[in-house]
This record gives C-alpha cells, structure tokens and sequence, in this order.
C-alpha cells in the first residue's frame, strides 16, 4: 500500500507541474546569425528564459563552421522548429551560411523574422528576410515575445 501511495503523490506532482507549465508558450527557435555576434544569440536566449515572459525558448542554433556535413545537420535542426530568428548585425547579409539558413526556413515552413541586434543601427537586411517581406524588429524582448505568440 505504501508504494502505491508514493505512486499516486508522484503522479500528482508531475500532473501539478504539467498544470503551472501548461501556461508557458513552448517555441522552438532556430536562431540565424554571424558567428560574431554570437554574443547578440547568448543574450537572447537569456532574456528569453526570464520570469517575466510566458515563453519557453527552446534554442536550436548551431555553432559550428558552415561545410557540407554542418548543412546536413542544419537541416534537421531546422525542420524540429517551427520559428526561425535571424539576428542582424554588421555583416550578417553577408554570410553564406546565414542566408542558406534563411532559405532553408521558408522552404521548411517557418515563420521567420529579423531582430535588429542594435536598435539605432541600420544593418543590411538578408536577401531571403527582404523577399519574403518578414517583420523586422529592433531588440526589444517584449515585442520579440509578442511576435513568437503571433
């Protein structure tokens, strides 16, 4: 009896944590960007694990060399997302890997959209971002949360 007791108080529990998490928006993101503002992708997922959002950000952003083999692993991780973010620096336009990233999104099916990694700054937008007429925002996490729960 004692065994099924503890059974039951744990699945309590673990329905209990379903019931307090259930509010929290679940997205898993992608994140698009230039390896040197890598800084711009750690700040990001920070704010986005704060308390003060209803968002659970889950990252699949690779930091690793663009080749063949990265393409590859690119794509899988792409398509376990339903959002893809590109962060817009100084030379993000630039990439190569950052623009294959974009195109593979909108042929996968995501929502995409670009942050401005500095607000008064007004970087070249990627190619793929401008074609395809997605929102840009400047950094501000609040309308950022607002534009995953879209």
């Amino acid at each position: 009896m004692g065994k099924l007791k503890i059974l039951i108080n744990l699945l309590n529990k673990k329905f209990m944590y379903l019931d307090t998490n259930s509010q929290k928006t679940k997205k898993r993101v992608f994140i698009s960007f230039h390896m040197d503002d890598l800084h711009a992708k750690t700040l990001l997922c920070t704010q986005a694990k704060s308390d003060k959002f209803d968002l659970e950000f889950l990252n699949y952003a690779i930091d690793e060399p663009f080749d063949e083999k990265w393409k590859t692993n690119c794509r899988e991780k792409i398509k376990k997302t339903s959002v893809t973010i590109c962060l817009i620096g100084e030379d993000t336009s630039k990439r190569d890997a950052v623009l294959w990233e974009l195109n593979t999104s909108y042929e996968l099916d995501n929502k995409v959209f670009g942050i401005r990694i500095y607000k008064d700054k007004g970087h070249t937008v990627p190619k793929p971002l401008k074609d395809n007429n997605a929102k840009i925002l400047k950094w501000n996490i609040s309308d950022i949360v607002d534009e995953l729960n879209k």
